[in-house]
């Protein structure tokens, strides 16, 4: 038998016919081998349909409880629909519930309703209302006031707590009067119950040869006119703004760094009443200012300010872990300054120790520049959030003066 070579007793080998007849099919084979590759490994590393950033780190306050959640919902109303917060009507939500989630670190806060009397005269009504600010809850009682109108809380009493009711208002109505000062008539509300008291709330000081109608003891009564007069001379009003003030107030439900409108401001009118001598001819020759008064109060603008201090998830190495207060504490920062500070390092950096700006290089909490400057703090700057803490108050203190002056600068500039 002829002896067969090693090339004709192996297997035959293909030829490139076929590829050559049919040129996609290489492609196409190479295609769905990747794709199928692709997807195992996609499914095996815990993937989903969804891509890597839509889901979001949200911080939810309700019922005076913080909780941080992570979540993919599209608005905040699917939010607390899966959080199953069972909210009423009346609840509040800020932000509004048709509002979209696009961000890490939004923060929502919900108040609820609650039930609250007001009381005006002899008339009791009842409403419920999230609100906090004792107009907006006479508002959503359907119940209109004027700047001048008084709305006090009543002290809470055992038969409020035995009705249901968490707190009571009452209303004290300012009516319509006449101011008559030195021959200048100027409508005025008022809430005061004596003339006497009038003019006192109006900070007018009648001289001793004043005359003032009706007396000072008499009661103030709707369109009731009151006379301040001097006879025999000749007077001339000029009306000045008064410039509202603003009050600010610490509120813990909202988040350190954040403001809300409360209460807007709205300008004054001041009456300055000046006594005029004239010549034969009817000119000026002088004047001198008699009295002041306050035709229109200034309505002082409120501004709720937030302390709350988010506490952000614990993740090695990312971002800073525990309570911040107890980091801040450790650190040597004032209670009185977290809010500050959390505020601006929440902009920097979001709590992470190891931020770095990919364009700059700083580094850190407060974004140091270089990072190596916290090495004055502590030899392990890098990864200790109270040692970069410690450098960062020691940094607002030396340029700003302190956390404060830090905190004000940031909102002008943006950067510190």
């Amino acid at each position: 038998m002829k002896k067969q070579s090693k090339k004709t007793a192996s297997a035959p080998q293909p030829k490139p016919r076929f590829l050559l007849r049919h040129p996609l099919i290489l492609p196409t084979v190479i295609f769905v081998s990747l794709f199928f590759s692709g997807l195992i490994a996609f499914v095996a590393l815990g993937g989903s349909t969804q891509g890597a950033r839509d889901a979001f780190i949200v911080d939810v306050f309700v019922d005076g409880e913080q909780r941080t959640v992570t979540t993919r919902a599209d608005t905040v109303g699917e939010l607390m629909e899966r959080l199953e917060l069972n909210l009423a009507d009346e609840d509040i939500v800020e932000p509004a519930r048709d509002e979209p989630i696009i961000e890490d670190d939004t923060q929502v806060n919900v108040y609820r309703s609650r039930p609250v009397q007001i009381i005006e005269g002899d008339r009791v009504i009842t409403t419920i209302s999230a609100q906090q600010s004792p107009r907006l809850i006479a508002e959503d009682a359907g119940i209109d006031l004027v700047t001048e109108d008084e709305i006090t809380p009543v002290i809470e009493s055992r038969d409020v707590l035995e009705s249901g009711v968490s707190e009571r208002f009452a209303i004290k109505r300012s009516i319509p009067v006449k101011l008559s000062l030195y021959g200048v008539l100027k409508p005025v509300r008022t809430t005061a119950d004596d003339v006497a008291s009038f003019l006192s709330e109006q900070g007018i000081s009648p001289g001793e040869d004043d005359e003032v109608q009706p007396a000072r003891g008499a009661a103030i009564k709707k369109d009731l006119l009151i006379a301040v007069n001097r006879p025999g001379i000749l007077t001339e009003a000029i009306e000045v703004p008064i410039p509202y003030d603003v009050e600010i107030k610490d509120d813990s439900s909202i988040q350190a760094g954040q403001v809300q409108l409360e209460r807007a401001g709205e300008d004054g009118v001041r009456a300055v009443v000046y006594e005029l001598t004239v010549d034969d001819e009817g000119n000026e020759v002088s004047r001198r200012e008699l009295q002041t008064v306050t035709v229109k109060q200034p309505v002082t603008e409120v501004r709720l300010r937030g302390t709350k201090i988010v506490v952000p998830t614990f993740n090695p190495g990312v971002s800073v872990s525990g309570d911040k207060a107890a980091l801040m504490a450790a650190a040597g920062i004032a209670a009185s300054d977290y809010a500050y500070v959390d505020f601006i390092i929440s902009k920097e950096s979001g709590w992470r120790p190891g931020a770095v700006n990919s364009y700059s290089g700083a580094y850190g909490l407060c974004q140091a520049l270089p990072g190596s400057k916290m090495a004055s703090a502590g030899a392990d700057w890098r990864t200790n959030p109270v040692t970069q803490l410690r450098w960062c108050s020691g940094y607002a203190a030396g340029r700003y003066g302190g956390w404060a002056g830090a905190y004000s600068a940031w909102l002008v500039q943006s950067w510190w």
